[in-house]
């Protein structure tokens, strides 16, 4: 036991491969159990497969049409079920698709802790709250693979660019651009990260040409997917337009923060309560992301769809607030080993 213990505190990498693969393979078995049984097999069965043609079609309405990129990676996966006579080869893919999801989004969330400095347990700990806000996210969804790919890719980028893979961060703005519009603030993290984290000002004209690229990469993508499709009717937030109404709706109706407590839980309040225990790297993603993130989402779209908000939750109020537990734990046992000295 004592070994076992040492070997989780050591960081011992053969370990950590393998706790962090079981761990997020039995995490996405049971992420994908609840969101499929929340939705049911039934309206997987007509609406997502209703809205997966009109995106094919190019007839989903504005912004859904312009998310395209899920639903042309799970084409592929219909159209071999089909060919291997599965039953109903469309649900099949989509909730194997689903599965697959959460399987990276987990791996990758479980990569991006190691990098911020956490140790195995606490991870492990991350990944399953991680875990829970994902099964309690979907209220008025569908399985939202866009939504998704976006708290992936966002961990994805951080973790390129603590490692100063800025190539890479450039070519993952194409996937992530034909994902999701709100993708943009990648290039601008990236930028913000190397202009204000002393210890990397060095690269700084790297990160802010590779920056710049991938600025151009989204503009180019976010244009020509709304010339490729043409207009499309806009998909209204319960009747309300992006503004001042809808803005109101969010702060007045008590589903909103009903769902934001249920999804979230109070990770967010033990993260900014552990503020100062952050490295610079996760300050810099906040004050980066969070504020203009949280304000046009309040602004722009129904807030109570809490999977909206897994992205801030994921690369940054989890990962701070275990960080703010670690550094409680150090403070506390401080003064018993003074004693025992």
């Amino acid at each position: 036991m004592k070994t076992f213990r040492a070997n989780l505190d050591s960081g011992n990498e053969k370990l950590f491969i393998a706790l962090l693969l079981i761990s997020a393979i039995l995490l996405s078995i049971a992420v994908t159990s609840a969101q499929v049984d929340a939705l049911g097999i039934h309206f997987i069965r007509v609406q997502q497969e209703k809205v997966h043609l009109q995106m094919l079609q190019g007839t989903a309405g504005n912004p859904w049409q312009y998310r395209i990129l899920a639903d042309l990676l799970v084409e592929p996966v219909i159209k071999l079920s089909s060919r291997l006579g599965i039953p109903q080869p469309d649900s099949f893919s989509f909730i194997a698709f689903r599965f697959l999801q959460n399987l990276f989004i987990l791996i990758v969330a479980g990569i991006y802790y190691r990098k911020l400095g956490l140790q195995l347990p606490a991870i492990l700990v991350g990944l399953s709250v991680l875990a829970w806000s994902m099964s309690n996210s979907l209220y008025n969804s569908d399985l939202s693979f866009n939504v998704f790919f976006d708290v992936a890719f966002y961990m994805l980028a951080a973790i390129l660019m603590l490692a100063e893979k800025f190539g890479w961060v450039v070519l993952l703005m194409i996937l992530a651009a034909f994902n999701r519009e709100t993708s943009i603030l990648i290039p601008f993290t990236l930028v913000c990260l190397f202009r204000f984290d002393k210890a990397r000002k060095g690269s700084f004209k790297s990160a802010a040409i590779a920056a710049a690229i991938g600025l151009i990469i989204y503009a180019i993508i976010f244009v020509g997917l709304r010339v490729y499709y043409g207009p499309q009717q806009f998909l209204t937030a319960d009747g309300y337009y992006p503004g001042l109404g809808l803005l109101l709706l969010n702060l007045r109706r008590w589903v909103t923060w009903q769902q934001l407590l249920v999804t979230l839980g109070i990770v967010p309040l033990l993260a900014i309560l552990a503020y100062r225990n952050w490295p610079p790297t996760l300050r810099i993603f906040f004050w980066t992301i969070v504020p203009v993130w949280v304000g046009v989402h309040f602004v722009a779209a129904l807030v109570a769809e809490t999977r909206l908000m897994l992205v801030p939750q994921a690369l940054i109020f989890i990962p701070g607030a275990l960080l703010g537990i670690r550094a409680s734990g150090e403070r506390a046992a401080q003064p018993s080993q003074a004693t025992v000295a």
